[in-house]
C-alpha cells in the first residue's frame, strides 16, 4: 500500500522548520548581543570641565596674584624718613660761609707752650654744620706752608650746627719754636692756614711769630671743633 502525502503539506512543514532554524540562530549569536559604547553625558561634562576655555585663562590672568602686593618692606623703602644730621643743617660750613680769627685763652700759658682757639663764625645767611678736626699749619709772607700741620689731640667730635652769626671754636695748643734748638730751622710765619672740617678750601688767619721749617717738628696740636661757651 502506498502512502500519498499531499504538496500542500509538505510546504508547510519545510516553511515551519525554516523559521526555527533562524530564531535559533538569531538567540545564539553573541555578536547580535554585544552594542558598541556609548560615551556617557556625565563623562563629557567632566572633560569639559578639566579643561580650561580661553574665558577662564584671561580672567585668571587679570587677577594680581599675592606676590604683585608690595611688601611692607618695599612700601618703607618708597618713603625713608630724613636723618638727623640732614635735618639739623643745610649743609656743611665751608670756607666761603665763615670768618676765622685766633684768640689766646685765658691763663693758656704753660712751660714751652701756650693754649688757644681758632673762632670760626657763620658769616652766611643760612644755617650750616661744623664738625670735626680743621686743618691747621703755618705760613709765610708768600703763603707757603711752614713746616709740619698740627696733629689732631685725641677728643669726642660734638655736632655743631651754626645759625648765621653764631660761632665754634676749636682748641689750639701751640709750643714754641726756640725749644728745639738747631734742628727746628727757625723760620718767620706770618699766619696759619686754616682748613675748616670737611672742605677743601682754606682760611689765613694772622699771626705773627717763629716756626720750624723741620717737617719732623710738630709745633701745634689741635682738637675737633665746639660750640663757643658764653
Amino acid at each position: 500500500m502506498t502512502t500519498r502525502v499531499s504538496v500542500p503539506r509538505l510546504l508547510a512543514a519545510a516553511a515551519t522548520l525554516g523559521a526555527l532554524a533562524l530564531s535559533g540562530c538569531g538567540a545564539g549569536d553573541p555578536a547580535a548581543e554585544e552594542t558598541s559604547p556609548e560615551p556617557s553625558a556625565s563623562a563629557g561634562q567632566t572633560t569639559a570641565e578639566a579643561e580650561p576655555t580661553p574665558e577662564d585663562s584671561e580672567s585668571a590672568s587679570a587677577e594680581p596674584s599675592e606676590s604683585s602686593e608690595p611688601s611692607p618692606s618695599e612700601s618703607a623703602s618708597e618713603s625713608p624718613e630724613a636723618s638727623p644730621t640732614a635735618a639739623a643743617a643745610d649743609g656743611v660750613c665751608t670756607s666761603d660761609m665763615l670768618s676765622a680769627v685766633l684768640e689766646t685763652e685765658m691763663g693758656g700759658g704753660a712751660a714751652g707752650s701756650v693754649y688757644r682757639q681758632i673762632i670760626f663764625t657763620n658769616t652766611a645767611d643760612e644755617q650750616c654744620e661744623i664738625t670735626g678736626y680743621p686743618g691747621v699749619s703755618y705760613v709765610d709772607a708768600a703763603g707757603n706752608q711752614v713746616g709740619a700741620p698740627a696733629d689732631r689731640e685725641p677728643a669726642q667730635s660734638p655736632e655743631v650746627v651754626l645759625a648765621p652769626g653764631e660761632s665754634a671754636v676749636a682748641p689750639v695748643k701751640q709750643t714754641n719754636a726756640q725749644n728745639y734748638g738747631a734742628d727746628c730751622i727757625l723760620t718767620d710765619a706770618v699766619g696759619l692756614r686754616v682748613y675748616p672740617p670737611n672742605d677743601t678750601a682754606s682760611l689765613i688767619v694772622d699771626q705773627a711769630g717763629t716756626a720750624c721749617a723741620s717737617e719732623d717738628i710738630v709745633l701745634m696740636t689741635v682738637a675737633p671743633t665746639k660750640p663757643l661757651s658764653p
